[in-house]
């Protein structure tokens, strides 16, 4: 029994690095990154939970959610923040519940992109 639960853990733990968007800090020469490290519907945003390994650099960060409505249509939102180290930080990310009469079915953050600032 306890070798199944460690190999459910182990496969939960493994599809949610996997889906995991993050990115490197551009203008930053350590090779920092940002990294979600969540995200959850509140209301009509989605709040994108970050994570920002660098030791010493603070980044602007925009990011992007598609959301897929019930006809299978699609649209991309945009949220920006600032995710300092040690830091958690969260974006809001506004988006639209329904299209042409047809409410939301999913959404999913495509893109994290962070540039270096002071």
């Amino acid at each position: 029994m306890k070798k199944v639960l460690f190999i459910m853990f182990a496969l939960i733990c493994f599809s949610v690095s996997a889906n995991a968007q993050s990115c490197k800090i551009s203008g930053a020469n350590d090779g920092s990154t940002i990294m979600c490290t969540g995200e959850h519907l509140d209301g009509s945003k989605v709040v994108v939970n970050l994570s920002n390994d660098s030791e010493s650099t603070c980044a602007n960060v925009t990011v992007k959610v598609k959301v897929t409505y019930a006809n299978n249509a699609t649209e991309t939102f945009e949220g920006r923040g600032k995710s300092c180290p040690d830091q958690e930080a969260a974006v809001d990310v506004y988006i639209n519940l329904e299209k042409n009469g047809k409410e939301w079915k999913k959404y999913e953050v495509v893109s994290v992109s962070g540039n270096k600032c002071n």
